[in-house]
């Protein structure tokens, strides 16, 4: 038990510390898209927090295919917080209220699952010194106390309150009674995901390369049996209540099993989710831009047609007029040429401009639900762009040849500013969450094959033959966080191939401020 306690406390400690800084994370998201996420902290005092986001990607030229960035890109903010308001007994009367309390439980279930991770992580280290006979009970604890999560919650938030006069209820209306039912059923994936998760650190600390890994196989036995007890558990739980269970011998059930899980967590989750209201500063500024515009081709056009009409009318002779009439007509030709040529390069240079007036091509402000504020107040606004540019870098095969490799860079920027209120802090929310999404799907349409033919020798028979080689591309990409007087900057490298992409590569963290491990900015 101590060994849970201290952990604990070093949770809670590092909660504290991190609440005044942001949190970046890095990841693919699936085959296509690459995702990064921000969490930046509500402020709690009267002061609203500025932070700025920049990633950068460099995409080698002869790869790159010209397309809209804003289309290729999905954003999402909610709310998030190591833990959201929970509903007590007789205060559930609303289906939000349900739903939060469920994330309430997840949120929790996702602390035990890291504890028994960082456990499992700090018996594998080659520097643990705590004894052997208490990693049992301290990873069983983490096991119980998932278990005993899920337990309270169902409990709480699946059982409706007895209705008649001697308690002063009323009949829960058919909605609700629902919205039980999924709350039970949410509960019971997020806690098959924790027991998933804490076979992934066994699995791991099993393949520990530590002196005391002989003695740490039978501790791992042990735990792996009271999972697997809880587990059998939980799924005769599921079946009782007509849950769908993940049979691995059907397809067609881990299909269901997952459409289900994913269904779950959107409905959950969008009680969280902030309303965006965007505009783009050009489409915003396009007409009156139009406008001036034309105004000034249009002036500059007519006047040169007084001009012109003065000069005609100078003409005394037939022969002068008639080479004056060509020569006017000439010129008419190309003030009007011209006229549409300033009417164009004019709308875009004073687009540019706006850009850079404004400080960003798209603004977006977040409002929280009317639901969950009832003025709809925002919460966060944003100012956000995205550069293309073409940069020749040194070759790195030999950066000192002279050299160079033509890259396109893609770079986003993000400027946000995260408003106080006191009535979300007390709720429980602590961080605002934006999720960013950016689909590279339209390169691979340039990418080599995926597999290439390799020859090699053949020990056996001393001959050649062929084996197929993967053929990878790499997308260095850079991440740089400035929020609450910190900066955080991570590199790292994108493979992908004609598939697909295919991983994230990471390099070693290197902080821009020594004390930034200790704020608590996550990379995955």
């Amino acid at each position: 038990m101590a060994i849970a306690e201290l952990t604990e406390e070093a949770y809670v400690a590092q909660e504290a510390a991190t609440e005044g800084a942001g949190r970046v994370r890095v990841a693919v998201h699936d085959a296509s898209r690459i995702e990064w996420s921000l969490s930046v902290p509500l402020p709690k005092g009267d002061t609203s927090l500025d932070y700025t986001l920049r990633v950068e990607m460099q995409i080698p030229q002869n790869t790159f295919v010209r397309h809209a960035p804003w289309d290729q890109m999905q954003a999402f903010t909610r709310l998030d917080g190591p833990a959201v308001s929970t509903p007590r007994e007789g205060d559930v009367v609303s289906i939000d209220q349900l739903r939060r309390g469920a994330l309430a439980m997840a949120s929790q279930l996702a602390r035990a699952s890291d504890g028994f991770s960082r456990h499992c992580r700090l018996a594998g280290s080659l520097f643990a010194t705590a004894p052997h006979s208490e990693l049992e009970d301290a990873l069983t604890i983490w096991i119980e106390a998932a278990l005993r999560i899920s337990q309270e919650a169902r409990e709480r938030l699946t059982t409706s309150p007895p209705a008649g006069p001697a308690t002063r209820t009323a009949i829960e209306p058919a909605e609700l009674k629902r919205e039980r039912k999924l709350v039970n059923e949410y509960i019971s994936v997020r806690l098959l995901e924790a027991l998933a998760g804490a076979e992934r650190g066994l699995s791991a600390l099993m393949q520990t390369k530590s002196p005391n890994a002989a003695r740490i196989r039978p501790v791992v036995s042990a735990v792996e049996a009271r999972l697997a007890e809880v587990l059998s558990q939980e799924l005769a739980y599921r079946h009782a209540h007509g849950f769908d269970n993940a049979d691995p011998s059907s397809p067609e059930a881990l299909e269901r099993y997952l459409e289900r899980s994913s269904r779950l967590k959107k409905h959950f989750q969008e009680v969280l989710f902030l309303e965006p209201e965007t505009f783009h500063v050009a489409e915003r500024a396009y007409h009156w831009i139009a406008g001036f515009v034309a105004v000034v081709a249009s002036t500059w056009a007519f006047a040169w047609q007084i001009a012109l009409l003065n000069t005609a009318n100078q003409a005394s002779s037939a022969q002068t007029f008639s080479t004056g009439l060509f020569t006017l007509a000439l010129i008419a030709g190309v003030v009007y040429a011209t006229k549409d040529r300033i009417k164009e390069i004019g709308r875009n240079w004073m687009t540019t401009r706006v850009h850079r007036v404004w400080g960003a091509q798209r603004i977006t402000r977040y409002r929280a639900p009317s639901r969950r504020l009832p003025g709809r107040d925002i919460v966060v606004t944003a100012r956000e762009s995205f550069d293309q540019g073409v940069a020749n870098l040194p070759d790195p095969l030999n950066a000192e040849s002279g050299a160079t490799v033509p890259f396109t860079i893609l770079s986003y920027e993000h400027k946000g500013n995260v408003l106080p209120h006191p009535e979300l802090v007390a709720s429980g929310v602590r961080r605002v969450k934006h999720v960013f999404r950016y689909d590279l799907s339209p390169m691979f349409g340039r990418l080599d094959d995926a597999m290439k033919p390799v020859p090699v020798l053949d020990d056996v028979s001393r001959k050649v033959r062929f084996i197929d080689a993967p053929r990878c591309y790499r997308v260095p990409i850079r991440v740089r966080v400035e929020c609450g007087g910190h900066t955080y900057e991570e590199q790292s490298t994108l493979v992908l191939h004609k598939r697909g992409l295919e991983r994230l590569d990471r390099e070693e963290d290197k902080p821009s401020n020594p004390s930034l491990g200790e704020i608590g900015i996550e990379p995955n």
